[in-house]
């Protein structure tokens, strides 16, 4: 990832797609996802998180913690960005380039944050192109984004995980994802990674979330609440007046 780059995005608004397929641009793959739902923590530090109805906070973090990007550091991003979900007390969390097994530790840091409420995770693997399975770290666990989220404990009703890949990839073994988290009445949250060696595929791919993937699973799920998107989607900022497409 170069900087300066654009990894995060909040979107409200999106189209109602109708149709029960699935765009053509995606692929839903229900099967590899993970999901975690975690009652009230009840216990830690204390709350961090703002409890104000006019307060939304959505945390991005690339914790690159694959084991074989050269921004590796031996594991140390997992406990500094656990710090930094707990220090910021997040409603929504998008992670990318993290190991399944980072997950729990990363939601426990969030259920700390939010002790009276429920919180959620969302885990959904790259896929490796030469075996159409889910992409490995280093470690041999599952490599992927995530989203978490929290949810307070009087509007909890459950959550609903959606995942899948784009049709348009590029040429590297890691086929790119989004995930997808439906917090029944409270809010809709997806994160991606997107393509690192092609600007214009990476746009293509954005585009593929923006405009189809999001707006499509959400009226599956039957959302109607607000809507975030966050990730990190290697593309350059530009100024308005230069972008060659406007959300619709």
């Amino acid at each position: 990832m170069h900087a300066p780059t654009l990894t995060t995005l909040a979107l409200i608004l999106f189209p109602v797609l109708t149709t029960c397929a699935a765009p053509p641009t995606i692929s839903l793959l229900p099967a590899l996802l993970t999901t975690k739902t975690l009652g009230p923590y009840s216990k830690g530090r204390g709350q961090t998180g703002s409890t104000s109805t006019s307060s939304f906070i959505e945390l991005q973090l690339n914790l690159c913690n694959s084991g074989f990007a050269g921004c590796y550091k031996n594991g140390d991003s997992i406990p500094e960005g656990a710090e930094l979900i707990y220090a910021t007390g997040p409603n929504v969390v998008t992670i990318n380039e993290v190991c399944s097994n980072d997950i729990a530790t990363l939601q426990s840091y969030l259920g700390e944050a939010w002790p009276q409420d429920y919180t959620y995770s969302v885990f959904m693997p790259a896929i490796e192109k030469k075996t159409n399975a889910a992409y490995k770290c280093k470690n041999q666990m599952a490599y992927g984004s995530a989203v978490l989220g929290r949810v307070a404990k009087a509007n909890w009703k459950d959550v609903k995980a959606y995942g899948g890949k784009y049709t348009s990839q590029d040429d590297t073994n890691e086929q790119r994802i989004f995930a997808c988290a439906s917090a029944t009445g409270d809010h809709f949250a997806c994160t991606t990674h997107l393509s690192s060696s092609s600007k214009p595929l990476a746009l293509a791919q954005c585009k593929a979330l923006l405009f189809d993937a999001v707006p499509y699973i959400k009226a599956q799920s039957g959302s109607s609440a607000k809507t975030v998107v966050g990730g990190d989607f290697n593309l350059l900022y530009a100024k308005i007046g230069d972008i060659p497409w406007r959300p619709r």
